[in-house]
């Protein structure tokens, strides 16, 4: 079942198709439109999404526009997953959940992720980090020593998910791969139809519904640094990082990566089959809803998500008072039980 607005129809249907994932029923967080989106993909119209994931059964639910779930009752709406979860029903988002940190604070939520349960009721997809591309970057990692710097550019159309869900795969990609920093210093840009007038654009305190361009400067305690680059005013998905150590470089792309000494010799490689003409996210996505349906992939290591979440609220944080501010104060909120 398919929770979406009806800009994703045809995305979603292409992606769902592709993995051979029949849609049951669908819906819209804006209940006018849940019959435009139950027709595009050519079955029952779903108008209750509480109703759906805590009475239906389907092998996956999938929150591709969650509209304000996870925002205002909040007890009911973890409630609704727990139930989900308790059925053996696979819930998948592609925005981050809970969309605003401060909320949650004192609430379940805050218990679910403290437990790490969380990960378990609601999965997000398409991750990059939870591909093969970065199972085989980790791999050729164990040899290359520390990563003192990096730079990832995450980018995607808004159809795979707003401004914020791109923050938050490209903090859990950090994270997984440099650890979490002691600074965030961010920079916001809204999107091409925002009004400038010359004026310094500042995100609102939610991840969800962000959109636009976000820079950021992530130092770790140590003093490494970490530049990163995520958009969602893009017509194709791109993923491009470098990571700089003492061993030399590593040049990762959506295809795959190139590793070399530091005279310059290649001494790795990884190239991944790509599918022409079809989106880098199209792709991770279809492979990830497959590994949710059949409850059958590879084992991975879950989303730190008061971590990422963390590190995503206080880049928008920072974007918001324009100086660098700490992970650690967010993630104690996340925290509070």
């Amino acid at each position: 079942m398919v929770w979406a607005v009806p800009e994703q129809v045809e995305m979603l249907a292409g992606v769902l198709s592709a993995g051979g994932i029949e849609v049951l029923g669908a819906g819209s967080p804006i209940a006018a439109q849940s019959g435009a989106v139950a027709q595009g993909f050519g079955c029952s119209v779903q108008d209750d999404l509480r109703h759906m994931l805590s009475s239906e059964s389907p092998d996956l639910v999938l929150l591709a526009s969650p509209g304000g779930f996870g925002t205002s009752d909040l007890e009911g709406d973890l409630g609704a997953l727990q139930h989900a979860h308790s059925r053996d029903v696979a819930v998948a988002t592609m925005e981050p959940i809970p969309g605003e940190a401060t909320v949650i604070s004192g609430t379940g939520w805050t218990d679910a992720i403290h437990t790490g349960a969380f990960g378990e009721f609601v999965r997000v997809v398409p991750m990059v980090r939870r591909g093969r591309l970065i199972d085989e970057l980790m791999a050729t990692l164990e040899t290359f020593g520390v990563i003192r710097s990096m730079s990832v550019s995450l980018c995607a159309p808004k159809a795979f998910g707003s401004l914020g869900a791109r923050v938050f795969e490209a903090m859990d990609l950090v994270r997984t791969l440099v650890g979490v920093p002691e600074i965030i210093d961010a920079s916001y840009q809204g999107g091409a139809s925002a009004s400038v007038n010359g004026l310094h654009q500042l995100p609102g305190q939610s991840l969800r519904g962000l959109h636009g361009i976000m820079a950021a400067h992530l130092r770790m305690t140590d003093g490494r640094g970490v530049l990163v680059q995520v958009s969602d005013q893009v017509g194709r998905s791109g993923l491009m990082m470098t990571l700089l150590g003492d061993e030399g470089e590593i040049r990762v792309r959506d295809g795959g990566f190139v590793r070399l000494d530091q005279s310059g010799d290649e001494i790795d490689s990884y190239s991944m089959e790509m599918q022409a003409g079809v989106d880098p996210s199209s792709m991770r996505l279809t492979e990830q809803l497959i590994q949710l349906c059949s409850g059958v992939g590879p084992v991975r290591s879950p989303v730190d998500h008061a971590s990422v979440l963390a590190m995503g609220h206080t880049a928008l944080l920072s974007a918001r008072t324009g100086q660098g501010e700490t992970p650690e104060t967010i993630r104690r909120l996340l925290m509070e039980v």
